[in-house]
């Protein structure tokens, strides 16, 4: 059975490697880059997303050199890797765009507040007008929330496993 290929993955870029130049040949590219002897399930191994095993850098340099060398275009393994790359700084940027866009909202949210507060502080303010400060107050926690989300996924670690998965806390 067929499985389907994530494309931008390391996984689809052994793939890629394997088809391009067949097992055998990159069999031979593997042991002589390593100096170890791999059996062709590892190569198959390092093409199923799903086992979690990866060839190493150096090999992932030696498939990349020898897919060019037998003439295919670019470099899988490079490709897949600025892919993730861009893909995880994407996700960072979106993050910081929502944390300008929550912190308007904040800012609104307290102004706003501001104001009713300032309305219900006088002598003689009218109980609606300490409700609307206390509505008022409300909206502003409601508003940091969110906030208070945002700064903290900013300190965790954005470390992506594969391509095609959605990443950072923007969405």
């Amino acid at each position: 059975m067929t499985k389907p290929r994530m494309p931008d993955t390391f996984a689809d870029a052994m793939t890629t490697v394997r088809i391009a130049l067949g097992v055998s040949e990159t069999l031979r590219v593997a042991n002589a880059a390593s100096g170890r002897a791999y059996a062709e399930s590892t190569l198959y191994d390092w093409g199923n997303k799903d086992t979690g095993t990866l060839p190493s850098l150096e090999l992932a340099l030696a498939f990349d050199r020898a897919y060019r060398l037998a003439g295919g275009e670019d470099a899988p393994f490079r490709d897949a890797f600025a892919q993730q790359l861009e893909s995880a700084l994407n996700d960072a940027d979106a993050c910081r765009r929502s944390l300008v866009t929550e912190s308007a909202a904040f800012v609104r949210e307290a102004a706003e507040a501001t104001e009713a507060l300032f309305h219900a502080a006088q002598p003689g303010a009218s109980s609606r007008a300490i409700h609307r400060a206390l509505v008022e107050a409300q909206q502003v926690e409601r508003a940091a929330r969110p906030l208070r989300r945002r700064l903290a996924s900013f300190l965790r670690p954005a470390i992506r496993a594969s391509a095609g998965k959605s990443g950072g806390t923007h969405q």
